[in-house]
């Protein structure tokens, strides 16, 4: 890992070298949302033009290769601190991810590594900052592990009673949301994410500590969270477990769903894959509210693994049903994979797996949705005029072999020749 890292700091400075080179790329397949077609492009000052500039500095040839735009990672909880930093970088740039949401980070720690971050030779990161959640609730109580393992070495000094605050906000009425909206604001979030678990049982899990963990917000609470966050300029993400959940989040008017029901089942709680089935008026109030929402149904592989072969087969079943129905109502998935140490090729592999959606299908969502969703604003996920240029280069096309993402021959971003 020592040689990879090394490795990969020749590559950022060689970069780094040649950030301000004018660069023309010949011989090249162009992504156009629907196949590949032959094309010439040039790079000036990391736009992509095909007008031809005064001068050209270095000229590419891209030997007939097929030339995509990058990857998003739209949930992932990395990178965070300043511990092993540039292997994060190095894993996502590798992969070809270069845009990052991060739904749940401390912002202690955060600010620490902007000035490493959102920068030709690194990748782009968008960070929520602490989620809301209440008392008891979803991730309050996951820090206090993550402690002794994740945040160790991170965050010296620290004890449980460190987080609140900065990985999340404790709100349990409308007063105590009034009180700290101004410190939330003040910690210059990039989106809103709040936690709803089990929403239609809020009631009865509120002051139960067997629930703790397994609860979030008041649902009351969801629609003047959305209305104070857009007020700000801020879109707004929402966890959700159930149907219900999703219910609550589209009526409230948040722009994005974190999960979709099926990525774990309760089996020890006594639920079924069945109960996280969505119906057809949930998933028209998607595409009503043009909402869409990051799986992470990988986790099922990775880390919510069920405990027999039988409740396998049947989550995974539950999955594809809701895919099935998205899909149908054109509502658009995300691709993340929620995991500190993997990245969302973890996603895309068990998404292809599933067998849902086509080659062509998995490659837009995660090279043109994907980045689209986390960035709106900039000119990115497309090849074409006055476009970042930022790509990546494939011997094969991934329309007809998908293996073929996974075997980059060159990474391009922001104009800047990585390797």
């Amino acid at each position: 890992m020592r040689l990879l890292s090394l490795l990969f700091l020749m590559f950022v400075t060689a970069a780094l070298s040649a950030q301000q080179k004018t660069i023309r790329f010949i011989n090249g397949q162009w992504f156009n949302g629907i196949g590949f077609t032959a094309a010439e492009f040039y790079s000036v000052n990391g736009y992509l033009t095909k007008n031809k500039p005064a001068a050209v500095d270095t000229v590419v040839d891209l030997k007939n290769q097929f030339v995509i735009p990058p990857f998003g990672e739209a949930h992932n909880h990395s990178p965070e601190t300043d511990q092993d930093l540039d292997v994060y970088i190095e894993r996502y740039l590798s992969d070809g991810i270069f845009y990052i949401k991060n739904p749940n980070s401390i912002p202690f720690a955060t600010n620490k590594i902007l000035n490493r971050l959102n920068k030709p030779n690194s990748v782009d990161v968008l960070f929520a900052n602490g989620g809301i959640t209440a008392n008891g609730g979803h991730p309050s109580t996951l820090y206090p592990y993550l402690l002794t393992t994740t945040y160790k070495k991170a965050l010296p000094g620290w004890t449980a009673k460190s987080f609140e605050g900065e990985a999340y906000y404790l709100v349990n009425s409308k007063e105590e949301l009034e009180k700290k909206w101004p410190y939330i604001l003040a910690q210059k979030p990039g989106f809103i994410k709040f936690y709803l678990i089990f929403s239609e049982e809020y009631k009865e899990r509120k002051d139960d500590t067997a629930f703790n963990g397994k609860k979030g917000i008041d649902p009351e609470l969801a629609k003047i969270i959305v209305k104070k966050a857009h007020a700000a300029g801020l879109k707004v993400s929402a966890h959700a477990e159930t149907p219900n959940d999703l219910k609550v989040a589209l009526r409230a008017g948040v722009d994005e769903i974190n999960h979709l029901p099926g990525y774990q089942v309760r089996w020890r709680g006594g639920y079924t894959a069945e109960y996280y089935k969505l119906d057809k008026s949930t998933v028209r109030l998607f595409k009503k509210k043009r909402v869409h929402a990051d799986a992470t149904y990988s986790l099922l592989k990775t880390e919510l693994k069920p405990i027999t072969n039988e409740q396998y087969k049947a989550q995974v079943n539950v999955q594809t049903y809701n895919l099935q129905l998205l899909k149908k109502y054109k509502v658009p998935v995300t691709i993340g994979c929620d995991s500190y140490n993997l990245t969302a090729k973890t996603e895309i592999e068990y998404l292809q797996l599933l067998n849902v959606y086509n080659n062509l299908e998995l490659l837009k969502m995660w090279c043109e949705i994907t980045p689209q969703n986390i960035f709106p604003k900039r000119k990115i996920a497309a090849l074409r005029e006055g476009y970042e240029a930022s790509f990546l280069v494939l011997k094969q096309n991934p329309v007809e072999s998908f293996d073929a993402l996974y075997h980059i021959e060159l990474r391009v971003k922001q104009g800047v020749i990585l390797w």
